[in-house]
């Protein structure tokens, strides 16, 4: 077993909450303008582009998952771990406590969907081909799927370092727009 897995702990908690230590990045003008798709130039410093690496943006969605005023004025809403503490309402709090606009006792159901759907597109395009292979239980006297198998993985590290070096110093003000060709 994993540090992610099994019964919630402070240990568990902090283990998950520390996988989202990525965020927006910065890119030199002469990295963007390689990319598929324009990206903004940053206010006040116009030669670097603002990026993030998509794990974290699927990792925002399983934990950290933050709606703050910057990035969303109607709401300043924390929402940590959404789809992980739905599981336990015992433990975290009801979900529907966590996912509401100011105002309104609603559920914010368009970015938990999009959440779902965006770490669904990355399993499905980064498909684990793993072979989870079936042993027999001697206790139970059943075949089960046992899904503890090797998997090959890129380097978390790598990724890690590459993200820290290139974080924003100061936040991203998304209401600023710099006029730019792409």
């Amino acid at each position: 077993r994993s540090k992610f897995h099994g019964p919630p702990t402070n240990e568990t908690d902090e283990a998950w909450e520390a996988l989202y230590e990525g965020g927006i990045s910065s890119i030199h003008v002469s990295q963007a303008v390689l990319l598929p798709n324009w990206t903004e130039a940053i206010p006040g410093n116009e030669t670097y582009y603002a990026v993030a690496l998509d794990v974290f943006h699927q990792l925002h969605c399983l934990v950290r998952h933050t709606i703050s005023m910057t990035h969303y004025p109607y709401s300043h809403t924390l929402m940590q771990n959404l789809i992980r503490k739905a599981l336990l309402p015992e433990r975290y709090g009801s979900p529907d406590n966590v996912i509401t606009v100011p105002g309104e006792n609603s559920v914010q159901f368009d970015h938990v969907d999009h959440c779902i759907n965006s770490v669904r597109e990355s399993l499905m395009c980064n498909a684990d081909v793993a072979f989870n292979v079936w042993q027999w239980d001697d206790k139970k006297k059943r075949t089960k799927p046992r899904v503890d198998v090797l998997h090959t993985c890129k380097n978390w590290g790598d990724i890690l370092d590459w993200a820290t070096e290139h974080t924003m110093i100061s936040g991203l003000d998304t209401s600023l727009h710099v006029d730019h060709e792409h």
